[in-house]
């Protein structure tokens, strides 16, 4: 009794006076905290430290703590940073997404933003085949709890290749090729055609990309996946000389 009369009382103090020194992420009830025994706490702000602590606001009044090493996973909904970072990517301004990566991941790498930053900044530096600084990024994400972790699988099979280590590569996208996950499985054959684009097998690339087209048909989740898989394949096909390119690029 008089354990839980301290922990409450340390609580309503968080309350008073908050936790200065914090980063901080806001939403309305869209930030959460799964805890060590996988119970997910909602709350309306989430903060962390640099070590890792979590602060979870929970209605205004009552604030948690969470210890580094004591929680699996804090979550906040998409800061602003993380956005424009996407946007900064999606216009391949590649540099740009280098130069601000490591800021937005320290600031967001324990509120699950770890994966899709580590993945994009990953991505921008081997387009500059910057393979070694590719490789810093997603070691250090790694180690971190984070959502969508496909997107860091994915740059991680792009560093094989990029390596040439086509066994290592083949083996996590078999895995994923047969995940329940629709977005990981279609995700794995794009890459099972960019694999086979680095060992100069275009005709074996298109029919990658194809299968991205064909199997996963009116499916909004790898809208993106499909986009990317069709730009691949008609620019491959092309490049063959094939007939059938018309037929696909006016392919939904």
């Amino acid at each position: 009794m008089a354990n839980c009369k301290r922990y409450m009382l340390s609580l309503l103090l968080l309350a008073v006076i908050g936790a200065p020194g914090l980063a901080q992420a806001q939403g309305k009830q869209d930030c959460y905290v799964i805890t060590s025994d996988n119970r997910k706490i909602s709350g309306r702000a989430l903060k962390a430290d640099d070590q890792g602590n979590l602060v979870l606001d929970v209605d205004g009044k009552l604030k948690m703590p969470f210890r580094a090493g004591q929680y699996k996973m804090g979550f906040v909904s998409k800061p602003k940073e993380v956005a424009a970072l996407e946007q900064l990517f999606a216009e391949k301004k590649y540099d740009q997404v280098i130069s601000q990566a490591d800021g937005v991941f320290a600031k967001y790498k324990y509120l699950g933003w770890s994966n899709v930053i580590a993945s994009m900044h990953a991505d921008a530096l081997l387009t500059g085949n910057k393979v070694a600084e590719a490789k810093r990024v997603l070691v250090a994400a790694n180690r971190l709890a984070g959502e969508q972790r496909e997107l860091l699988e994915a740059s991680m099979v792009k560093i094989y290749i990029a390596d040439k280590d086509y066994d290592k590569a083949d083996s996590v996208l078999k895995r994923q090729m047969v995940s329940a996950d629709e977005a990981k499985a279609a995700q794995a054959f794009c890459l099972f055609g960019e694999m086979a684009e680095a060992k100069g097998d275009k005709k074996q690339a298109v029919l990658e990309y194809l299968k991205v087209l064909m199997l996963f048909e009116n499916n909004k989740k790898v809208d993106e996946v499909r986009s990317m898989a069709k730009s691949r394949a008609t620019k491959l096909m092309r490049e063959l000389n094939d007939p059938r390119v018309d037929k696909i690029a006016a392919y939904q």
